[in-house]
């Protein structure tokens, strides 16, 4: 249960961060001491209705400051939104960590956000907590810059779907393209594309490479949003798709995680044809497809290293799990 602090609340909450002041200073991480965040500035927070728990069983596990995110330390930076909730004095009960809590608590903050027209969230961390760093990665938190008069590191996360306009999805066979852009072609009610519906016609034979290119061009020009799955990086597309494209979502696992998709994708559709493909293009696993994919890591790197140099021009999410991606999902 995620709900407004009370004034009761104030003894649990302050002792709970104290818990977690102490477990942060265990791991060398300097954020605060033993005199920030306490009481009273929580109960300012309550005060101003800002301060939300997470509670279970009676038990308080988390809590977090929600404000307007026009701060003072804040102005200087380059925000990709006005509209922005600022999240501070975040805690979560030490012996809760990792346990879906904090997860909970933004999720919430999330739906919380789109509900009021809410455009983003903000929020800094110290350069040296690792484990909010991490976190923020994986909610797809964007860096934007480092606040030098408190020592932090600033991160925004756009709120909904409004930046998906024309989404392109990379990543290894196996690790789910196909599937992600159906969910979020359904959930935005946008059109998709499948790649390889394009490039395979009947019985795995490679479409004429002009006119691959002319008919991904035109499906771009002719839908001013869209989703597309499929990497071909060997096509003059590619080039293409990252200049239509505002968003670019790599799904970055791990080579295990994408042969496990492999196989069960083969065992599901063996020896015959999946909806989305032409006749004769039947799934059937062999040595040169497990090299492809076993090996996909080199150009996972050359994708990384091109979507670098236009980040400044696009969303970039890579999520490296299939729980991230989860994630950040069910904000849409």
């Amino acid at each position: 249960m995620i709900r407004l602090a009370k004034t009761n609340d104030l003894d649990q909450i302050d002792a709970l961060s104290l818990k977690t002041i102490k477990d942060m200073r265990a791991k060398a991480i300097k954020q605060w001491d033993t005199t920030y965040p306490r009481k009273t500035h929580f109960a300012e927070d309550i005060e101003k209705e800002a301060l939300y728990v997470y509670e279970k069983k009676g038990k308080i596990l988390g809590a977090m400051a929600v404000l307007p995110g026009d701060e003072k330390a804040y102005r200087d930076l380059p925000w990709m939104r006005d509209e922005s909730f600022a999240v501070h004095r975040i805690v979560v009960a030490p012996d809760a960590q990792r346990r879906g809590v904090a997860t909970a608590l933004f999720l919430w903050l999330f739906a919380k956000a789109k509900k009021e027209g809410v455009e983003s969230i903000r929020i800094d961390t110290h350069p040296a907590n690792s484990r909010m760093l991490g976190f923020l990665k994986r909610l797809q938190f964007e860096y934007i810059g480092y606040i030098p008069s408190i020592h932090r590191l600033a991160y925004e996360r756009l709120v909904g779907e409004a930046f998906l306009k024309r989404t392109i999805i990379l990543g290894s066979s196996g690790s789910g393209k196909t599937t992600l852009a159906r969910m979020i072609g359904e959930k935005l009610a946008v059109p998709i594309l499948h790649l390889d519906t394009v490039y395979w016609e009947k019985d795995w034979t490679p479409i004429d490479g002009a006119l691959f290119q002319e008919k991904v061009r035109r499906f771009m020009r002719e839908n001013p949003r869209f989703v597309m799955d499929g990497n071909y990086l060997h096509t003059p597309t590619f080039a293409d798709r990252l200049h239509y494209a505002d968003t670019v979502i790599l799904l970055s696992y791990d080579r295990k995680e994408a042969l496990k998709g492999i196989i069960e994708r083969e065992a599901k559709y063996k020896h015959r044809h999946r909806s989305d493909m032409a006749e004769g293009c039947d799934e059937d696993i062999d040595q040169e497809f497990l090299q492809y994919v076993y090996f996909f890591d080199d150009r996972r790197k050359r994708i990384e290293g091109i979507v670098k140099t236009i980040a400044h021009k696009k969303h970039f999410l890579r999520f490296s799990t299939r729980e991230a991606l989860d994630h950040w999902l069910a904000t849409l």
